[in-house]
């Protein structure tokens, strides 16, 4: 059986799949968001942090979202979003409410 960790590296790696399908250069950080490196996932376009519960319920913390989003970096037009995963393997996305409708906005221009 995987301890955490190995289910949390899973779960990195499944959303990175993701990602790559729209940014090739995506990457997990060094040391998962732990060292000079932000989040869990970098890419072009956003950092992601990836969240694993051992409940059937899912909960965000708030500590945790303000720390990934007020410590972007200065001058960077990525946003952030959070991967949840619960003791079922289902995934949510947390995002802004505001970027979610920018994402949408923009989507239906290039549509």
């Amino acid at each position: 059986m995987d301890n955490t960790r190995e289910v949390g590296r899973k779960l990195e790696e499944a959303v990175l799949l993701k990602v790559k399908e729209i940014d090739p250069n995506a990457r997990l950080t060094r040391g998962s968001g732990q060292g000079n490196e932000y989040s869990d996932i970098s890419s072009n376009f956003s950092y992601i942090e990836c969240k694993l519960r051992n409940t059937k319920d899912f909960t965000i913390k708030e500590d945790v979202w303000l720390h990934l989003n007020h410590n972007l970096p200065i001058n960077t037009e990525k946003f952030c979003f959070m991967v949840h995963q619960n003791i079922n393997k289902k995934r949510l996305v947390t995002l802004d409410m505001d970027t979610f409708f920018e994402i949408l906005k923009k989507a239906k221009i290039n549509d």
